[in-house]
């Protein structure tokens, strides 16, 4: 019909020189394609397809114009929109079988990538006979993290559309949408053919934006040409169609603005020329600028730059948030419209944390290891001054100052665990990391080695039941202090040598937060071979602590007055035990986390430390404030200078135990202690036997001149120690034995008879009939 129309107009005279419509497509194109062959101005007030913008347009249209901005102004604001917001990452779902939304959106796809550098992730294509694909699609821009999605679909599909969206859950805050503006009321009530209700596409279209192009350009006072303003004209229009049937009342404005650019292009070409020239009204119209209702009319390539419109769904409805020019290539953003709302990220955005300790954290346990430090200095000060005290000096002063220095390194430690490359540069990290390995390990040793070393001596002096005992000097015991010292030096060197640390940043677990991926990292110094000398390590300081667990155990009921802190040594020992075994796991437990790791590892040195300190000096310095000078004897005296009294202090000190059990243990303990007091009587018993029998035998060689006198000064000075009145009184009655002076061999069997008898006459006064069954007379 329409080409019709054109052969019938052009048939008669005079020829037209224009033509004004149509509003549909499948009559524009031929009639536009047919227009060239007459050089007759086709100007359009409706038609928006994007077949008369493409490559080929120009050839095939090339007389062809639109008053109404096509999609060229509507891809233009897609990007400024996108721009605005400085989303980098886009993805887009399209209709593949209808050209009026795929031919604009490969223009907005380059548009996108190579004019605003903008990445395009995914395209989702799909066609009305294969609408599943749009699931898939959907479901692949999902994987991808795709945040902005921007669709070219017809509004019937749009709602099918949103459905699927909503069943994938990509909607919400983290999501935005960026649809064609249909200027169609209500078109998102058309669930019929969809799964969800209209509560859902609603829920799904909150906060979405809608692209048309505009009614009227929003300055409403500005004077036209025709001396009237915006408002005048948009009011006037309005009336007339209230009278009428305007179902494309759009379009109207863009009806007034195109009579007015027919009408200045014919002025101007008549200005020229008195005939009308199709060249001449071709080039009006192209240079054509001025101020109409629907903004500033322009042309470019035949194309209209005009006014775009981006709406926004809030609650329901529309909100006007923004208008792009397009003939000042502008774009305004109304922010006030925008309140509450909040732009949502283009992607899951990956945040890398380095995690340090937490200032608060590390100052806190710094200003406590730094009075530890103090407290342990004070300590190794009246340790060093009064060195001579009675009660210091039998605890071995030397072996308490190296505890103290170990005690000062641990604080250290404290210290050095918390430092990062917020105090030193990463150059110094790896220093910082043998530092810290050292000094930890060393102060171990040092203080843990020397109070091993001084609960080892008191179970080898309890545990050694031998007659003579030497004393086990405080060079012994540095010399396990330096063994174990020696050990970790020899370990710490290799591991220096054999896999030295490199300064590393790990990514730990991940964290979700708005759209945040958040990527802890944290610093550490990797060595290849790590675990095997942490291994070593851990496995000789695991042995030390269970031979140290078990001397403690050992020497509990131990409590000498000479070793006046063998006690606190056990309770020490016990308390690195505990805390380490439990520190050390926690610290595995937790390091992945470094705010706990550290406060914990931290408090467990530093309370383990000031506890032993405690406990091993705080007594000292009482006993230095109750006496200062060191006379006073609080003790019993030292042992006695007989064999016997020496050795019975020695087992008395063996038996001294605490008799806090129940009554089974009491009952228990009684009875070990007995045996082993008849054990010692009966040696001690065939020990003065033996003693006797050689006296009765040295008899016989004694002469007869010699009187009781001489003889008991000879027992005094060869035996002081060991004879008691009644065995000199035996001895002396052997010597004045008439039998006991025959003194010539031959009459040996006599003298064994004499022998005999001294014998059983000596026995006669023991207070025991049997000298091998002992009893409690003696």
């Amino acid at each position: 019909m329409g080409m019709k129309a054109l052969f019938d107009l052009m048939n008669h005279s005079p020829r037209p020189f224009a033509l004004f419509g149509d509003m549909c497509t499948n009559v524009n194109e031929p009639v536009a394609m047919a227009s060239k062959f007459w050089h007759l101005l086709h100007l359009s007030y409706a038609e928006t397809h994007a077949k008369f913008a493409s490559a080929e347009s120009h050839e095939l249209y090339p007389t062809f114009f639109r008053i109404v901005p096509g999609d060229r102004n509507i891809n233009s604001a897609r990007c400024n929109l996108v721009y605005h917001f400085n989303w980098t990452r886009v993805g887009t779902v399209k209709q593949s079988d209808d050209p009026r939304y795929a031919l604009p959106h490969e223009t907005l796809t380059t548009k996108l990538e190579h004019g605003y550098g903008i990445k395009v992730i995914y395209t989702a294509g799909f066609t009305v006979d294969e609408f599943e694909n749009v699931a898939v699609g959907l479901a692949e821009l999902k994987r991808r993290d795709v945040r902005v999605i921007i669709g070219d679909f017809d509004s019937e599909l749009a709602v099918r559309v949103m459905c699927e969206a909503y069943e994938k859950g990509m909607f919400g805050s983290n999501y935005v949408w960026i649809l064609p503006g249909y200027h169609k009321s209500a078109w998102w009530t058309n669930v019929e053919e969809s799964n969800c209700t209209v509560e859902q596409i609603s829920e799904v279209l909150e906060g979405h934006f809608a692209l048309e192009f505009a009614s009227s350009r929003p300055e409403r006072d500005l004077t036209l040409l025709s001396k009237k303003t915006v408002r005048d004209v948009a009011d006037e229009l309005f009336s007339v169609c209230s009278n009428h049937d305007c179902n494309s009342s759009v379009y109207g404005p863009y009806v007034y603005d195109g009579i007015w650019t027919l009408a200045l292009a014919v002025k101007r070409s008549l200005s020229v020329s008195s005939d009308i020239s199709h060249d001449l009204l071709l080039s009006a119209i192209n240079n054509s600028s001025f101020d109409g209702l629907t903004g500033k009319i322009r042309f470019e390539n035949n194309e209209r730059l005009g006014l775009i419109d981006v709406y926004q769904w809030r609650n329901d409805s529309y909100v006007n948030i923004a208008t792009y020019d397009g003939a000042a290539d502008s774009f305004t953003l109304y922010s006030d419209q925008l309140d509450g709302w909040k732009p949502p990220l283009d992607s899951t955005v990956v945040v890398r944390e380095r995690q340090y300790v937490s200032y608060i954290i590390f100052i806190v346990a710094a200003l406590l290891s730094m009075i530890g430090v103090c407290l342990a200095l004070v300590f190794l000060i009246i340790n060093i001054r009064y060195r001579s005290h009675r009660f210091i000096k039998m605890s071995s002063p030397n072996m308490n100052n190296l505890i103290i220095v170990g005690s000062i390194f641990a604080y250290i430690s404290v210290i050095l665990l918390g430092l990062d490359t917020r105090f030193v540069n990463p150059g110094n990290f790896v220093k910082l990391c043998y530092a810290k390995t050292w000094i930890l390990c060393v102060g171990f040793t040092i203080a843990f080695g020397s109070m091993f070393a001084k609960t080892w001596r008191v179970h080898s002096i309890f545990t050694n039941i031998r007659m003579n005992k030497k004393a086990i000097k405080d060079s012994k015991l540095l010399l396990i202090v330096g063994s174990l010292f020696a050990v970790d030096t020899i370990v710490l060197t290799l591991w220096a040598f054999f896999s030295p640390f490199k300064f590393t940043v790990s990514s730990q677990y991940t964290q979700y937060a708005e759209s945040r991926l958040i990527i802890p990292e944290l610093e550490r110094c990797h060595s290849q071979k790590s675990i095997i000398f942490q291994l070593i390590l851990f496995g000789t300081k695991g042995l030390l602590m269970i031979l140290g667990c078990f001397l403690a155990w050992e020497t509990r009921h131990v409590n000498v007055p000479a070793l006046n802190d063998s006690k606190y040594i056990g309770m020490c020992v016990y308390n690195v035990v505990v805390m380490c075994v439990i520190g050390v796991s926690l610290a595995f437990i937790l390091q992945d986390r470094v705010n706990e790791a550290y406060a914990l590892t931290s408090f467990f040195i530093i309370f383990c430390t000031t506890l032993t300190l405690s406990l091993v000096f705080v007594p000292k310095v009482v006993e230095l404030l109750r006496n200062p000078s060191g006379c006073e004897q609080r003790y019993r005296k030292g042992m006695m200078k007989s064999v016997v009294g020496r050795n019975t202090t020695n087992v008395n000190r063996q038996l001294s135990t605490r008799r806090n059990g129940n009554e089974k243990e009491h009952l228990t303990r009684l009875e070990e202690e007995n045996k082993l007091c008849q054990k010692y009587l009966h040696e001690k018993s065939s020990q003065l036997w033996e003693l006797i029998q050689q006296l009765t035998k040295l008899a016989h060689y004694i002469p007869d001149a010699l009187d009781k006198e001489e003889l008991g000064l000879l027992g005094n000075h060869h035996g002081s120690n060991c004879l008691n009145s009644v065995e000199k009184q035996t001895l002396l009655s052997a010597t004045a034995s008439p039998s006991i002076r025959t003194s010539s061999l031959t009459e040996s069997p006599d003298r064994e008879a004499h022998s005999t008898m001294v014998r059983h006459r000596n026995e006669a006064n023991w207070p025991w009939l049997d000298p091998r069954q002992p009893t409690t007379m003696l």
